[in-house]
Order: structure tokens, then C-alpha cells, then sequence
């Protein structure tokens, strides 16, 4: 058996992933990057993204993070997100039509939203969809 270290996701609303863990991928800003037990420690700045790990059973879980900080030492891994949620938690079609606005403000097409504000949407909308479909695909 892998030896295990401790994970803890954190949004501003909720706790999301609180349990033993073999390992975990962050999406680093500047890369993604991988966590085992041992780990040196360190901070680093998240991106939108999907967080994928292996529990304490040896299966692969994934959540969708829109940024924040990890912060890694030997034993823990504590992220505290933007925003965060199981990728069995997310609404498919709300995912989808947020995509679809995103992209509609992006062409210029509803006024009000900020080219930055519809690129951080469509990052966002698209990492969610993405951890739903990679989590349908390892059930």
C-alpha cells in the first residue's frame, strides 16, 4: 500500500475534499505538478484547473478548482480555491450554457462583460466540464 498524506480543498463557501490520499496533481500556475508523501515543502499559486488525486482506496477522484493557493509539506496538502467542487457535483448543462455565454461575450455578443471577465468564465466553465467528463470516464 502507498503511503498516505492528508488533503484538504477549501472554498470560500465549504470544505470539499477533506480525507487520506496516495497522491495529487495541482494545477500549478505556471505548470501542473504532482505530490507525494514527503514532498519538500512549499506555497504555489493555482490556475483554473482540474485537481486530480488517488484516495486512501486506491481511486481516482478529480475536482475543479478556478485558482487559489496550495500550500505542500511532508504530511498535508491544504489548497484553499477561488471556488471548488466534486466533479460528481457539477450541473453538465449549467457547465455548458455558462461555456456558451462565455463564448457569446467573447465574440461581442452581450455587453456588460469584460474580454477578461468571459476568458476567466471560459476557463472556468471548460475545467468544470472537463472534471465532469474525466470523472464519468474513470466510473
Amino acid at each position: 500500500m502507498a503511503q498516505e498524506m492528508h488533503l484538504s480543498v477549501v472554498a470560500p463557501d465549504r470544505s470539499v475534499v477533506d480525507e487520506p490520499v496516495q497522491s495529487v496533481i495541482l494545477p500549478g500556475a505556471v505548470g501542473y505538478f504532482g505530490v507525494w508523501k514527503g514532498h519538500v515543502p512549499l506555497i504555489a499559486a493555482l490556475k483554473a484547473g482540474l485537481l486530480e488525486y488517488i484516495d486512501a482506496n486506491n481511486q481516482r477522484k478529480f475536482v475543479s478548482v478556478s485558482g487559489g493557493f496550495a500550500e505542500v509539506g511532508p504530511n498535508r496538502i491544504n489548497v484553499l480555491a477561488d471556488a471548488a467542487e466534486h466533479a460528481e457535483d457539477i450541473d453538465v448543462a449549467r457547465a455548458e450554457r455558462a461555456l456558451e455565454n462565455a463564448r457569446k461575450a467573447l465574440r461581442g455578443e452581450v455587453s456588460g462583460v469584460s474580454s477578461t471577465e468571459a476568458t476567466a468564465e471560459l476557463e472556468r466553465a471548460m475545467t468544470r466540464l472537463k472534471a465532469a467528463r474525466s470523472a464519468s470516464d474513470h466510473r
